[in-house]
């Protein structure tokens, strides 16, 4: 009897250590742009003002324009605070991705590794911005549902 018991207590408590195991398992996916890439991919941790000293040496008329401004304006506010790019209305949202396209072509014009990799940090910034756009679009959808 005493080893029955003792026998019964320990398949429950390999039942009850395997269900933990199986919880603790359960993994979150994280598919937004910034997911897999390091820091430095984007224009985030000062590397904004180096972007912008780099595009006023190289392209110093383009640093003019209003495409410029809306674009750093949009990239500083998220870099402050990821949240406030939320509140932008939808015609800054059109403005900013009307940017991302001429900052591009600005860039592509430099021809250099420096400005490949100003391009691939910007694009990324941008799709991580664009990325908060498009949950909160969705989210606000599905809650229409309801």
């Amino acid at each position: 009897m005493k080893s029955r018991v003792i026998f019964a207590s320990l398949i429950l408590g390999l039942g009850l250590t395997i269900s933990q195991a199986n919880a603790a398992t359960t993994t979150n996916t994280d598919d937004s742009p910034a997911a897999n890439k390091p820091a430095s991919a984007m224009l985030v941790n000062g590397s904004q003002t180096q972007f912008a000293a780099y595009v006023g040496q190289n392209f110093a008329k383009f640093a003019q324009t209003t495409n410029w401004v809306n674009f750093m304006s949009t990239v500083s506010l998220y870099n402050q605070n990821p949240a406030a790019v939320l509140k932008l209305s939808p015609a800054k949202r059109l403005e900013f991705n009307q940017a991302v396209a001429q900052v591009n072509n600005q860039l592509a014009k430099g021809k250099n590794t420096e400005a490949s990799r100003w391009i691939t940090q910007a694009n990324h910034t941008a799709r991580m911005i664009n990325y908060l756009w498009d949950v909160e679009r969705s989210n606000s959808e599905g809650s229409d549902i309801q």
